[in-house]
């Protein structure tokens, strides 16, 4: 079936079992240095400490700190099999307040779970990182699927096709990828089971069949289709089941985005001339503009999962593309994204704090970012080097 047989683990190495001894404290500016939780790592076991620094760096509530000037001292020790205990002292001398456990299938998994025990645990919300990644990445020289961690530590090839492939989305179980590709000369949508490794046809119909995106709260899925001319959206009650078209307009439209409870629906749309996003009503396929009043060029929505208020999207600014987010509520649209390279590409973490975009050089090259959107003074933070290749087009799930 042309499935990838190898799998190439690429390790930043930084990750677990490096043996790292210290941790390494950069400066934090002052009006954000107050809002975070200054923490140390107190007896953590060294070999887990890389991976544990760059979640609190990542994080953006948090911060390292020396044990003289941290509020909470946080302990992370390994116990049997893959099982860690969390520690959190707090005082003056400092005392333990509070023990925490996490397991997972693996070391790396664990440490990660107990990470975000550790931010329920200090801030009251959840936390993002024991959540997969998938995304696209050129390191073979065609861009390919690839899967990861939430912190990109290491990352693993899914398809080999040497082909076009593109617009991966997770399905709702995580154990399977929505992807577009020409891996049969046309595109087509298809489905991949990573744990059978097989690959389900879900679109094959006459013109491109482009996007798949299934609902949080059902089996249902968005399509964009252009089996009837232009591309328009479809829904299917099932990825088995015949997609019935939603939109009739002689318009384009692409990049489905779910609200958390399923039951609305954002997409880009040309209708007017240039691409702005619509809501489209479920029952009836009518568009419904929403006015960002930020550019008039505005695309790749995607709906925040812990407020339904707010949606992040790509728009045309100042000679490029940046990150912006949209309220329902005040009906006002900011920049999150500045500076000399494009932003686009934008998907919530579970958080609806944390938001992963694709951050482009002028010379073209990609890479995956992350945003604390909580703390104005906060600064995207690249995820990888180059040793990943050119990576865009990220898609993040959080188990359960």
């Amino acid at each position: 079936m042309g499935l990838l047989i190898f799998f190439l683990a690429l390790c930043v190495r930084q990750g677990l079992g490096q043996g790292a001894s210290t941790i390494i404290l950069g400066p934090i500016e002052g009006e954000l240095e107050k809002k975070q939780i200054a923490l140390d790592l107190g007896t953590t076991s060294q070999s887990i400490v890389p991976i544990i620094s760059k979640a609190i760096a990542v994080h953006g509530g948090l911060r390292l700190a020396s044990p003289k000037q941290s509020q909470v001292s946080c302990s992370f020790s390994l116990i049997d099999g893959n099982r860690i205990s969390v520690g959190l002292s707090k005082g003056n001398p400092k005392q333990k307040v509070k023990e925490l456990s996490a397991d997972g299938s693996s070391l790396e998994a664990s440490v990660l779970s107990a990470c975000d025990r550790m931010v329920e645990a200090l801030l009251g919300t959840p936390g993002f990182f024991s959540g997969q990644l998938c995304f696209l990445s050129n390191l073979s020289g065609k861009k390919e699927i690839f899967t990861s961690n939430s912190l990109m530590t290491s990352a693993r090839p899914q398809t080999s096709y040497g082909k076009i492939t593109f617009n991966p989305s997770w399905d709702n179980t995580g154990r399977g990828i929505f992807f577009t590709s020409n891996r049969k000369v046309f595109n087509n949508v298809y489905h991949l089971d990573l744990t059978s490794r097989k690959v389900s046809t879900i679109a094959n119909y006459r013109g491109n069949n482009l996007r798949a995106v299934q609902n949080p709260r059902s089996s249902q899925i968005a399509l964009i289709l252009s089996t009837t001319g232009n591309p328009e959206v479809w829904l299917a009650a099932n990825p088995q089941a015949k997609p019935q078209r939603l939109t009739r307009n002689k318009s384009n439209e692409s990049g489905p985005s779910w609200s958390a409870d399923g039951r609305r629906l954002i997409i880009t749309s040309d209708s007017r001339g240039k691409p702005q996003i619509y809501e489209v009503s479920l029952s009836t396929g009518r568009l419904s503009r929403i006015a960002t009043n930020i550019s008039s060029h505005c695309t790749e929505a995607s709906w925040n999962p812990k407020d339904g208020n707010r949606f992040a999207f790509t728009a045309a600014v100042g000679g490029g593309f940046q990150v912006c987010e949209y309220s329902f509520a005040t009906r006002t649209s900011k920049i999150l994204t500045k500076g000399p390279r494009d932003g686009m590409q934008p998907f919530w973490a579970n958080d609806g704090r944390h938001l992963y975009f694709t951050e482009r050089s002028a010379s073209g090259h990609t890479r995956i970012m992350i945003l604390d959107t909580e703390f104005d003074e906060a600064r995207p933070i690249a995820l990888h080097d180059s040793n990943f290749g050119s990576c865009s087009q990220v898609s993040f799930r959080y188990p359960g």
